[in-house]
């Protein structure tokens, strides 16, 4: 009878693998990564992408275009989400 109580102190005192510090490492830094994506696309947008997209027309149009691709990922993400989300959880 000792030994089970024993066991089950022990038991009681692992913590596990995947513990929440763990978890809340993992989402900063896949939080911080997708940041820094959104920020290198969002920089080409403005800088790059009008003169490599749209060269013949009004600059400013041209960057108003670049921004909509920006913005669209910004729609896209939450459906995204919504949809792949629901797939992940049952896995």
């Amino acid at each position: 009878m000792q030994a089970t109580a024993t066991t089950l102190d022990h038991e009681q005192e692992y913590t596990p693998i995947n513990s929440r510090n763990k978890v809340l490492v993992a989402s900063l830094i896949g939080t911080a990564i997708e940041f820094f994506d959104f920020y290198i696309y969002a920089t080409a947008a403005v800088i790059v992408f009008p003169h490599i997209f749209f060269p013949q027309g009004d600059p400013t149009a041209a960057t108003l275009q670049s921004l909509a691709t920006f913005a669209i990922a910004f729609v896209a993400r939450p459906i995204g989400s919504a949809v792949f989300g629901h797939f992940g959880d049952r896995v």
